[in-house]
């Protein structure tokens, strides 16, 4: 109590200023309308910015869990389109499907990530249990991920596209020719496509994109863009890939399961 006196006893001066300002303010609000609405819409203007400010905030602190139903959403979806597309192959006129789908997708979390190393790995939060082997795809809503490589119960690793041992079929969106995707072991952005051969017509800024031709993989899945080629190596380009996943910021990804997989590898096996 004391303290409280001492307090109105040092600021006194002060707070009678201030009470006779607002009373003074107010008076001049009230006897005109002209200074009514400067006020108002002074009152606006902060009062908007501070909302503006505070559902920053509130938006920034909420992200994650936003991010996470886009994620959960886009995998519907895209299960969604793949039995649509199931439903319309032409096969099923003479063969019904033991499936729905063709592909069905497997929600993950990267739980561990290397980007800088020559062999690159990933751990992600799903294993045998979830329906995640070894052999399976791996994608996000950015593009091409990588490959399973081993899994236990409840954890799998992943080797990426930026890994020294990484080799898949990828292929041109303008004209379909299909080349070898590897990395080279410097950026973590970049790849090198090979076997396309000097004759094609290729432009910086082509689309390059998963051909379909493995079992592990659907048509179309986004790898990247031609960032530069050259023919350096004789009657083959050599094409530098600007890839659309950005492994550093890498999160939610899906496993690609192919119900026809099996089908596909014991006929081609026996085909050799």
């Amino acid at each position: 109590m004391r303290t409280l006196l001492r307090f109105i006893q040092k600021y006194s001066n002060l707070m009678l200023f201030l009470l006779l300002e607002t009373i003074a303010i107010t008076l001049i609000v009230r006897s005109s309308n002209f200074q009514k609405s400067k006020i108002v819409g002074l009152n606006r203007q902060v009062s908007g910015y501070l909302f503006s400010k505070v559902d920053g905030a509130r938006e920034y602190f909420s992200l994650k869990e936003e991010n996470l139903q886009l994620a959960l959403e886009n995998l519907e979806l895209r299960n969604k389109l793949d039995l649509l597309s199931a439903q319309m192959d032409s096969t099923i006129v003479i063969s019904d499907l033991r499936e729905p789908y063709r592909f069905f997708y497997v929600p993950s979390r990267v739980v561990h990530n290397s980007v800088f190393k020559q062999y690159n790995y990933i751990t992600i939060d799903k294993g045998k249990k979830h329906g995640v082997f070894k052999d399976m795809g791996v994608i996000s809503d950015q593009g091409l991920v990588g490959i399973v490589l081993e899994s236990s119960n409840n954890f799998s690793t992943v080797i990426p596209i930026i890994n020294l041992d990484f080799r898949l079929s990828a292929k041109i969106k303008s004209n379909n020719y299909a080349g070898i995707l590897q990395w080279q072991g410097d950026s973590p952005r970049h790849a090198i496509l090979t076997e396309i051969p000097f004759h094609v017509d290729i432009l910086e800024g082509d689309t390059l994109l998963t051909s379909g031709f493995s079992s592990i993989f659907p048509e179309g899945i986004m790898v990247g863009t031609i960032e530069t080629f050259s023919l350096e190596k004789g009657n083959f380009y050599d094409i530098k890939v600007n890839l659309s996943t950005d492994f550093q910021s890498l999160f939610h990804v899906n496993v690609i399961r192919n119900y026809r997989r099996d089908e596909q590898l014991n006929l081609e096996g026996g085909t050799r």
